[in-house]
């Protein structure tokens, strides 16, 4: 066969079997088409901007939180390690919110140093610490560093169902960031300090994180992580911080006077739920002329404190407070607590099914030492 013819064979078998297999490797796999491309959900929203969002808080508020070290020893002796918690800068001089239980050094010397964001670390001195609250001040003197404190959101503005950041140091990593929502309002926990108003969140808190800043949307402070409620002592999702209102009126306090001065009237008020009065409330009401629960029972009166001097007796139902109904023990303890020491307050009150006022001079509460507690 003449060589030119057969090479034009071979070529035309060639060219014949690339396009067969270029048809079978279709047939076998074939490309998407519109009806594949069709049936696949489209997405709704880009979501990219919203995660932007969140990070540029976390980006924001870093800044104001710190890791706190703290070491302890007894005089003479070697210093060791305590443990590490976190801080929130409230100042630009210096100051900084915490946990009394972060720095209680339970009567050992201690040495607290703050690391900032940027790694330089600073000796922190406690201007003081509340025990009632669980709150403490320090202050660094910061030697010309730029500080960035934070800012105070108001806590009563808080809403169940808003988005919250909880940014500390848990098990020693500094500037962790956790996500999560304001699950309740007005908690109360089972912690031994009498002043309780925490924001319980579902943000991943864990040991190390008290003391850290939450934070809502806007980078502003609603509380300070306190406590969680676990039996892992890792975050089972119901972490408490203490309100950021409440937080701000302590720090205030700490921070002029070295110490929390609160009003006292020698009172025990308790919500008509209260367990104590379950078996007796109806007849209770029935015998106070009350149709419905108002104000707080007074369940006792201290001997010769202000509100026995006012006349204020066992029994009494206390309705309003400077003018304002009283909405349950919680709302009348720190209303009292806020007064000044010294301050005459005019008390609305029921006995014996008849209205009165009382005038009480508000005492200085004294200092209530609370042991101990895990966090």
């Amino acid at each position: 066969m003449n060589p030119w013819l057969r090479a034009s064979l071979v070529a035309v078998f060639l060219a014949g079997g690339v396009a067969a297999g270029m048809g079978l490797g279709r047939f076998f796999d074939p490309a998407p088409g519109p009806a594949v491309a069709a049936d696949r959900p489209a997405v709704s929203g880009d979501l990219s901007a919203f995660q932007d969002a969140l990070a540029s808080v976390a980006e924001a508020v870093s800044p104001s939180v710190v890791h706190l070290m703290t070491e302890v020893g007894s005089q003479g002796d070697l210093f060791q390690s305590k443990g590490v918690g976190s801080g929130v800068l409230v100042s630009d001089e210096g100051h900084i919110i915490t946990n009394h239980h972060v720095v209680d050094s339970e009567g050992l010397h201690q040495k607290l140093r703050v690391r900032l964001w940027n790694n330089h670390e600073f000796p922190a001195k406690i201007v003081g610490s509340d025990t009632d609250t669980d709150l403490a001040l320090l202050k660094i003197e910061p030697r010309g560093e730029k500080l960035f404190p934070i800012a105070f959101a108001d806590s009563g503005k808080v809403r169940v169902g808003h988005l919250c950041l909880a940014v500390g140091s848990p098990f020693g990593y500094s500037n962790s960031v956790t996500f999560g929502t304001v699950s309740g309002k007005h908690r109360r926990a089972a912690l031994a300090q009498p002043y309780q108003d925490f924001i319980q969140t579902d943000a991943p808190i864990n040991p190390g994180n008290s003391g850290g800043a939450l934070v809502n949307i806007r980078g502003e402070l609603i509380g300070i992580n306190a406590a969680i409620i676990s039996e892992t002592r890792g975050s089972d999702g119901v972490g408490f911080a203490i309100a950021s209102n409440l937080v701000k009126w302590v720090s205030d306090q700490l921070r002029l006077h070295g110490r929390v001065r609160r009003g006292y009237m020698g009172v025990r008020p308790i919500d008509f739920y209260d367990p104590a009065l379950e078996p007796v409330r109806e007849k209770l009401l029935a015998d106070l002329g009350l149709k419905e629960p108002r104000g707080v029972f007074v369940y006792s009166v201290e001997p010769d404190s202000p509100a026995d001097r006012a006349g204020l007796r066992k029994g009494d139902v206390i309705l309003q407070f400077e003018g304002t109904p009283v909405e349950g023990q919680n709302d009348m303890f720190f209303r009292v607590a806020e007064v000044p020491p010294g301050t005459t307050v005019t008390l609305r009150t029921l006995r014996e099914k008849r209205e009165r006022e009382l005038k009480v001079v508000v005492g200085e509460r004294p200092p209530v030492h609370s042991a101990s507690r895990p966090r």
